[in-house]
Parts: structure tokens; C-alpha cells; sequence
């Protein structure tokens, strides 16, 4: 008996080690194909310039980030600023499309979900040295293409799964839950056009969020950035 239960538990923890190390595989590849762990580590500072599109309206926006420092969105839609800004303790921001005229504080929720945007080296490097832990959730299939689900939980308590193509090791698709005026919403984005950057590390440069695209335009690598832009009130 000792021994039938000893080889179901060898069995089992052999299931567990095969699923860890396929995510760890898809992720290894996933790392090559965008240009490798050791240039993205050397990113410490971004700067992206693009627009967003949204029912036929082009909206130029500008984001500058400064690794596990700070983040700032900058946009202007008919005369109206719009301003996201994210630091690790506190978040700012500005939209008087809906209603905050002024830079205002975000509130807890609000920063808990940000705070992951502030790692703007990928999610994916040096994961476990950032203390996220990932979960294999198998194939999945849509539009004719394969993919595989991995699903990653950041420290901050942050969950997203991911889906790579199995074909370009590429991540296709994000989901995850949001929350918004203080309700649980589902979110999904598809990255699509990735390319390589003078830096030699590769981007999607769009991201189809349903309702909205946003178009990237330009990637600049470790520009300088001012520091006191990340200063909100």
C-alpha cells in the first residue's frame, strides 16, 4: 500500500513539474523572440508617443515611465488635458471628459491595479525575482490559431492571463479583471504589429482594446526623463 500511494504521489508531483516547466518553456521563448532577458533588463527608462483611436477620433498621446519610479500619461482630445500619473505610493489623475477637472488622487484600488505598469522592463523577465508566480491553464484555440493560457499573479495581487501564440511565442491576448467606479469588470486587449525597435527589443504597436485601438507610433529607449513630471498635488 505504501508503495501504490508513494508512485500516485511521485505521479502526481510529476503532472506538477511537466505543467511548471512547459510555462516556463513558453515563457523562455516568449523572452528570446522579444530580445532577449539581457537587453530588456538594461531598460530603465521609456518614453512612447502615439494616438488613440476610438469611433473615427485620432487622440495623440504621449507616456514616459521611469523603471519601478514612475509613469505618466499625457493626452488631449478638443482642448481638454487628459493626465494619468502612477509612483509607487500614490497616483494622480485628470480627465475632464468624465468629470475630474484637476489633477486628483486616485484611490487605493485604483494605484493596486497601476502599480504593475511601473515595471516597464516585461512582465515576463525575471518574473519570479519580482515575486509573481505564473500557472499553465493549458491550450485554448480561436480564430484557427492555438495558444497557450498562462495565467500570472503579481505581487501586488494583480491577475492577468496571457495567451501565446504557439506559432510566433508572442503574446496575442490579455485578460483580466478590473475594477471601475467600484464594480468588477472583465478586460481584454490583443496585441498586434509587433516590432523591433532600434534597442533591438520588440513591442506590439497596437493594442486592440474593443472599443479603442491604440496606435503606437514611436519607442524611445532610456531617453532622460525630468523626475518632478511624476509630481502630482
Amino acid at each position: 500500500m505504501k508503495k501504490v500511494l508513494l508512485s500516485i504521489a511521485l505521479f502526481v508531483s510529476a503532472i506538477f513539474t511537466v505543467n511548471a516547466q512547459t510555462a516556463d518553456e513558453v515563457i523562455a521563448k516568449y523572452i528570446t523572440e522579444i530580445g532577449g532577458a539581457e537587453k530588456w533588463a538594461k531598460v530603465q527608462s521609456i518614453k512612447i508617443e502615439g494616438q488613440i483611436e476610438v469611433q473615427g477620433i485620432q487622440i495623440p498621446f504621449t507616456m514616459q515611465g521611469s523603471q519601478m519610479k514612475g509613469m505618466r500619461v499625457d493626452a488631449e482630445f478638443q482642448g481638454n488635458k487628459i493626465i494619468d500619473i502612477t509612483t509607487p505610493t500614490k497616483g494622480w489623475s485628470q480627465n475632464p471628459l468624465s468629470g475630474k477637472a484637476t489633477l486628483s488622487p486616485i484611490s487605493e484600488d485604483e494605484l493596486k491595479q497601476k502599480l504593475d505598469d511601473l515595471d516597464i522592463q516585461d512582465a515576463f523577465v525575471d518574473y519570479k525575482a519580482k515575486g509573481s508566480v505564473i500557472e499553465s491553464l493549458g491550450k485554448d484555440e480561436e480564430d484557427g490559431n492555438e495558444y497557450f493560457k498562462i495565467k500570472m499573479t503579481t505581487k501586488n495581487g494583480n491577475e492577468k492571463t496571457y495567451f501565446f501564440d504557439t506559432k510566433t511565442n508572442l503574446i496575442y491576448k490579455i485578460e483580466s479583471i478590473v475594477k471601475q467606479q467600484g464594480q468588477e469588470m472583465k478586460s481584454e486587449q490583443k496585441l498586434l504589429d509587433y516590432q523591433t525597435t532600434e534597442y533591438g527589443i520588440k513591442f506590439p504597436f497596437k493594442q486592440d482594446q474593443g472599443q479603442m485601438m491604440m496606435v503606437t507610433k514611436k519607442i524611445t529607449i532610456n531617453p532622460t526623463i525630468d523626475a518632478t513630471i511624476f509630481n502630482g498635488n
